[in-house]
């Protein structure tokens, strides 16, 4: 059977069967965010140059953090720097200079908070094998070479990879703004910055690997509510998930999100990628159109990302949002995840056992660690990653 034609075992999802948003406004609230104007936090404060507000992220109703508190500009104050900024940006709100992003969500006191969630020392990899996909989604990547080298007294390894062939992390020079004339990336690095003469080491991953990404991890699972559900999709197919059926699950699962959380969504594309023969894979490889499943890019659904404070995301299909994006809000979730706010994004993780263990311990939370590469001006990194109950 031909890739394009493929569906989901058993319960290919349709798109008419959606439920509609939660009527709960309360519970909407919570989940999101948001506060309602009934519940405004009293205490706030203003950025005297610019008269802006920033919220106490602190002390929102129904969020929690520990040892002190985060300034975080309200969404509609973004972009939080000049007016010529990028749209939704928060460019110059860890200084002008900064190279994490809202990796600098990730400080040794919310850290700690989330060793908590370790309980049983039970360690639950997120890795594809390096050479899986066996020919990436993308045509322009090559796919993973091993090589051994023999030396008569001892053996080495030779390797050969596209950082973003199998399970990685987008870094911070990965995808700029689109609509500009010279297309910038966080915190105003050029692509000057990153290739040709006068370029540098400025935004490289090398910065995420210095740092670490550990915290508490969060994982939605999309997949099973939509079999629950009867929703009829592909995902090798271009399928939005809107917000409030990411709300639902969250609400399904009682999550309550915490300030510096990794956020992660299982779709079914790994799961189903890997029900393919070889040869149907690498015809899903060779395909015009790259296709996949993914969040939605509207307004709401960013604006969720970052009244939430996630410090990354990431996702089992191949660009954690919709592909191609279909940008209702004018910009991808690539270009303000990454560009606007500095927050790697990761894709073909494997969620496939993490599902299983969240389930069988009825606990969607977990305490997450990755390494990217240290790599002086990378782009990109393998993710490196694991769960711990």
């Amino acid at each position: 059977m031909p890739p394009s034609a493929i569906e989901t075992n058993a319960t290919c999802f349709p798109l008419s069967s959606r439920l509609t948003p939660p009527k709960d406004i309360e519970t909407e609230n919570r989940l999101s965010g948001s506060i309602p104007k009934s519940e405004e936090v009293p205490v706030s404060v203003v950025d005297q140059s610019s008269g802006r507000q920033e919220h106490d992220i602190g002390r929102l109703p129904e969020r929690k953090i520990v040892n002190g508190t985060s300034r975080h500009p309200a969404f509609e104050d973004l972009p939080y720097g000049s007016k010529t900024d990028p749209k939704a940006s928060a460019w110059g709100l860890w200084g002008p200079t900064d190279e994490l992003g809202t990796s600098n969500y990730l400080t040794p006191e919310i850290i700690s908070h989330a060793s908590k969630e370790i309980q049983t020392g039970v360690v639950v990899p997120l890795n594809l094998p390096l050479d899986c996909p066996i020919v990436p989604m993308n045509p322009r990547r090559a796919p993973c070479e091993h090589e051994i080298l023999a030396k008569g007294y001892a053996n080495d390894d030779k390797i050969e990879l596209n950082t973003q062939s199998s399970s990685h992390w987008d870094g911070l020079r990965h995808y700029p703004y689109q609509d500009e004339v010279n297309p910038r990336y966080y915190n105003g690095a050029s692509q000057a910055d990153i290739s040709g003469p006068a370029a540098n080491n400025r935004i490289g991953i090398h910065n995420a690997a210095q740092h670490g990404i550990v915290g508490r991890g969060v994982l939605l699972d999309w997949r099973t509510y939509a079999i629950q559900n009867n929703i009829k999709y592909s995902p090798f197919e271009s399928h939005p998930i809107p917000l409030s059926e990411l709300l639902t699950v969250a609400e399904e699962q009682k999550v309550i999100f915490e300030h510096g959380d990794i956020l992660l969504i299982r779709s079914g594309w790994t799961e189903e990628y890997l029900k393919l023969s070889p040869e149907e894979q690498r015809q899903l490889s060779s395909r015009e159109k790259r296709e996949f499943v993914g969040v939605d890019a509207s307004r709401e659904m960013i604006k969720w990302h970052w009244d939430n404070g996630f410090s990354a995301v990431a996702g089992d299909t191949n660009a954690y949002e919709v592909w191609p994006p279909t940008k209702p809000w004018g910009v991808a979730c690539h270009e303000v995840f990454l560009s606007g706010w500095g927050m790697p994004i990761g894709e073909v993780w494997d969620l496939e056992a993490l599902a299983v263990k969240c389930k069988e311990v009825s606990r969607w939370t977990f305490f997450l660690t990755s390494m990217p590469l240290n790599l002086k001006g990378g782009v990109a990194s393998p993710a490196n990653v694991m769960a711990i109950f």
